[in-house]
């Protein structure tokens, strides 16, 4: 919870430090409007895993992310966000009752999700979505918040930087971190 409330902490602290910035400066319009953007990221998924031992510790795990955006205008968009973990692990679920714990084992978990972009600037998104986690075993909802940074390259390129939380319900949270590329078309 502590993880969640950060996070929306400091995308709130962002959020006033973009719309201050665009008050100060003259806005310029763009001829061109794309209206589909696909991207890749490369990251680590933050995991609170499991080790051999039975401690409880955390994971980063290597992972990427495939997405598609419809800008809907400049500043809304819908899309699919895929992140895919390349690595097995064991989580605790947090639904387990006092002393008795349960176990859950992830084999290369694919976790699609339908997502609303939110730029209200130049450089930062905000997105907010819902989707699944599919892996051998157990398919699991989950909710997705991120933060993203992009810096325009030319051809309508873009640089990311990444900055997401996954909540499952009655299983596990991971933190994930990406930096890729996107082209808009």
């Amino acid at each position: 919870m502590k993880e969640i409330l950060l996070f929306l902490s400091l995308a709130l602290l962002t959020t006033t430090y973009v719309f201050a910035q665009e008050d100060s400066f003259k806005e310029v319009e763009s001829e061109e409007h794309f209206k589909h953007q696909v991207g890749f990221l490369l990251g680590h998924s933050h995991v609170p895993s499991l080790y051999s031992d039975g401690k409880k510790e955390w994971k980063a795990l290597p992972s990427f992310t495939l997405y598609y955006n419809y800008w809907l205008n400049d500043k809304w968009a819908v899309g699919l966000h895929t992140d895919v973990i390349i690595e097995n692990f064991v989580v605790e679920e947090n639904f387990a009752s006092e002393g008795e714990a349960t176990f859950l084992e992830r084999e290369k978990p694919v976790a699609p999700a339908v997502m609303v972009v939110f730029k209200p600037g130049e450089h930062f998104s905000y997105l907010l979505g819902a989707g699944g986690e599919f892996a051998k075993g157990e398919n699991l909802f989950l909710i997705r918040t991120e933060v993203a940074y992009a810096i325009e390259m030319p051809k309508a390129w873009e640089f990311e930087v990444s900055l997401g939380h996954d909540l499952r319900w009655d299983a596990y949270n991971t933190i994930n971190l990406g930096l890729g590329i996107s082209k808009s078309f």
